[in-house]
């Protein structure tokens, strides 16, 4: 009698101690398949691992290494898959029944416009956002009307007021104001391009006459960090303004007090703006805000010419 009762404590601590760290685990894995289109759905983009007939607290505790950051589990084949980024519904995704899709959630709040999307904010303005690596959240700007909304825009030109002719200080730490004309902060740029995959978005519209609207989207969208000089990928065109960005893949960050471009003066001098120069630019969205000199302008060479400065443009990523 004495072992039966001692065996029903032990089995019963033991099954205590499952839920408890069931529940922590779960606790620690936020479900994210709604707002990033992955419901039933499942991807092979930076996979790490697959493997079948787990339990979902096992499989969240597989994926506590710092390197894994989000898995695919299906309750009903029990397969677990884990990443090591966070994805969303263009990374290399396929249909499949009963998935859902969790990451690690970053504790404190929304990291981006798309999950402040999700919980229920449907309202273009002014948000706080929090980033994946743990760090102080930070105010944007979420366009929560365009192309089904959660855009996070990090630059905007609307009407001339904010001077963008700015020092390499200016454009690490950002400068001007969300409701209006602002750069949001390199350093912010490339937290929330290096936490997931982002795609990026380029409203814009000339002065016409006519007045025209027109835009560019980017598959591929990533700034590197300062060491880097906030280097640029990018890549994966569609839309209908043209890719002005391809002569700018690869490149660093240029300001007037900091020259990274590829020939011998400084194109940020030249064409008064802070930028990823080359041979200088096919575009130029910090340039000054109407300019009809040679490449000075708010340009984006593909839509009209060097001399033509757009009045409106938003750059934002999701």
């Amino acid at each position: 009698m004495i072992v039966n009762s001692a065996y029903f404590i032990f089995l019963t601590y033991g099954l205590a101690t499952n839920v408890f760290e069931a529940t922590a685990l779960e606790n620690y894995f936020c479900e994210r398949g709604r707002c990033r289109n992955l419901d039933s759905r499942i991807c092979t983009k930076n996979m790490l691992w697959t493997v079948t007939q787990i339990r979902k607290s096992q499989c969240f505790l597989k994926c506590l290494s710092e390197e894994c950051k989000s898995v695919f589990y299906n309750d009903f084949t029990q397969k677990c898959q884990g990443h090591s980024s966070f994805l969303n519904g263009v990374d290399d995704c396929r249909d499949e029944e009963g998935t859902k899709y969790y990451q690690k959630c970053t504790g404190k709040g929304p990291m981006n416009c798309k999950e402040v999307q999700c919980s229920g904010q449907n309202t273009t303005g002014i948000y706080t956002i929090y980033p994946a690596d743990g760090s102080n959240g930070f105010s944007v700007r979420c366009d929560m009307d365009t192309e089904g909304g959660g855009w996070t825009v990090f630059q905007r030109r609307v009407n001339g007021s904010v001077d963008f002719y700015r020092t390499w200080a200016d454009y690490k730490s950002g400068f001007g104001n969300l409701n209006t004309e602002f750069w949001l902060s390199l350093d912010y740029i490339h937290k929330l391009t290096s936490q997931e995959n982002t795609t990026l978005r380029v409203d814009l519209i000339t002065p016409g006459p006519p007045i025209h609207s027109s835009y560019a989207l980017y598959s591929v969208f990533k700034v590197g960090d300062e060491k880097s000089s906030y280097g640029l990928k990018i890549s994966g065109y569609s839309g209908v303004a043209g890719d002005s960005m391809y002569l700018h893949n690869g490149n660093k960050f240029s300001t007037r007090d900091k020259d990274n471009d590829l020939v011998g003066y400084s194109c940020a001098k030249t064409f008064f703006g802070g930028w990823w120069y080359n041979y200088c630019h096919q575009s130029n969205l910090n340039g000054l805000y109407g300019s009809v000199k040679f490449g000075e302008g708010i340009i984006w060479s593909t839509l009209s010419n060097f001399y033509v400065s757009m009045t409106f443009v938003e750059m934002k990523l999701k």
